[in-house]
């Protein structure tokens, strides 16, 4: 899971106007370089240099860069220890969930509208709702996830809307016949109104029209029961730390 997780973040941030990557055994650093702990991640697993680690995660201290550590249950312990000592704040435990190849129909609210994003007008929906649901600066959310981002090969973005407003958003990446689902958000004054159901069924039936067969997603609080309403099953739990501010927990 964590080479899906390296995959789909490298998409997901890859048409950010200042990303930057770098990598090495078991570990991978995607950087939008906006001042948002969640569009900044290093992900850690096996092999994972304990030196190496220090590097990166002291390269984007240095830089007063927010960021996630994002280290799998697969790499060395002590991995947490160093986090801390470099001064991370723990923030979450962070379910990694996997739907295998169930069939699936849109549910929830029949009212919201869900449509394939492209374009600039959709980024601009999309990034409202982003800006909503966790309090991100919209001009950051359109510098990492640009309107070139909605026309590119290897990911979707799903926009939701009620009477013309944009109301949810959920980008998708694809890694074979394998779906990663990310950034799933609602506007904040539309919570627990069918919502986020409406949105992820339709994306990820979608999906599996175009031969998709397998999804998975890293789990907040917050999502966590919707996800195990539409079949996700935990397989493993990351720990997430942190330094700035996350909407993960």
């Amino acid at each position: 899971m964590r080479r899906l997780t390296n995959d789909a973040v490298t998409t997901f941030l890859g048409e950010a106007t200042r990303y930057e990557a770098a990598a090495c055994p078991g570990l991978q650093l995607a950087l939008s370089n906006e001042p948002v702990a969640d569009m900044n991640m290093l992900v850690v697993g096996a092999g994972a240099d304990q030196n190496r680690f220090r590097d990166m995660v002291d390269s984007c201290l240095d830089r007063q860069l927010p960021f996630l550590a994002i280290i799998f249950p697969e790499a060395d312990k002590a991995l947490n220890d160093i986090a801390a000592d470099l001064g991370l704040v723990y923030a979450v435990d962070f379910p990694i969930m996997v739907r295998d190849d169930v069939p699936i129909e849109p549910s929830g609210n029949p009212d919201v509208e869900v449509v394939c994003a492209s374009g600039a007008e959709d980024a601009e929906a999309s990034a409202d709702v982003l800006v909503s649901a966790y309090g991100m600066p919209k001009d950051s959310v359109l510098r990492a996830q640009p309107a070139s981002l909605f026309d590119s090969t290897g990911i979707d973005v799903y926009v939701a809307r009620t009477n013309g407003d944009p109301v949810g958003s959920v980008t998708l990446t694809y890694h074979g016949d394998t779906c990663g689902i990310w950034a799933m958000g609602t506007d904040a004054s539309r919570q627990r109104c069918g919502i986020g159901l409406r949105l992820l069924s339709t994306a990820m039936a979608q999906a599996r029209n175009n031969q998709i067969r397998r999804f998975f997603l890293g789990a907040s609080p917050a999502g966590y029961r919707l996800y195990e309403k539409l079949g996700f099953e935990t397989v493993c739990t990351a720990n997430v730390w942190v330094s700035g501010e996350t909407h993960q927990a």
